[in-house]
């Protein structure tokens, strides 16, 4: 290796580890009872950096915000997501899609629960939870859509992607660790749901479609 290469690959190595504290600093705020803002300053402090370095790196406080539900996504393991568009069968897709959401839920669910209760006073924030929010029943539709027969109505099959992505939000989920429950107890019980109003919907909308 070439000495400017080395350098290069050291300096990039160096943005990266940078990059990675700022992002481990905005998630211990927002994981921190004690910690009542989410400004430039309190995360450069939390980082031992300038509030410059920050900007470097991502250019602005909402840049930031969205490096920050990568990062969250990248600890919640959402590439799992990949698999749930592989399968072809609705059964064992929709279960894991499921799986995968309270997977990334409870990777993190003091820091959700707190993104979500600034989301309501931050307008940079809320828009940002919104966009991801607004995803779940996309992902829904996506794989009813390529698991569907020709019978099943599109209205029954966007009502059924509704439930989905009601059936795997924060919401749902935090409701349902709050009583106790395990992580996997949690997923048996939505996976259930999950497949049983599914099912309902579809095969009533197959039943009540026009024969032809």
């Amino acid at each position: 290796m070439s000495p400017r290469s080395y350098q290069m690959g050291r300096r990039l190595a160096s943005r990266n580890e940078t990059r990675a504290r700022i992002l481990e600093a905005v998630r211990q705020s927002l994981s921190d009872e004690s910690s009542t803002e989410l400004s430039m300053e309190a995360v450069a402090r939390r980082a031992d950096v300038s509030r410059l370095t920050i900007y470097y790196h991502f250019g602005s406080r909402a840049g930031l915000l969205e490096a920050l539900y990568d990062y969250l996504a990248t600890r919640g393991n959402m590439e799992r997501m990949a698999e749930v568009f592989q399968e072809s069968n609705l059964s064992t897709a929709v279960s894991k899609m499921v799986s995968t959401f309270v997977g990334f839920w409870s990777a993190d669910p003091a820091v959700m629960r707190r993104l979500r209760a600034m989301a309501h006073l931050d307008a940079e924030i809320g828009k940002g939870i919104r966009a991801r929010d607004n995803r779940r029943p996309r992902i829904a539709r996506e794989i009813l859509k390529r698991s569907a027969d020709h019978s099943r109505r599109k209205d029954a099959q966007i009502e059924a992607a509704d439930v989905l992505g009601m059936l795997t939000s924060f919401e749902t989920y935090d409701a349902l660790s709050r009583t106790g429950r395990t992580r996997d107890e949690i997923v048996a019980k939505l996976t259930r749901l999950a497949q049983c109003v599914t099912s309902q919907i579809l095969t009533s909308s197959t039943e009540s479609s026009p024969r032809r």
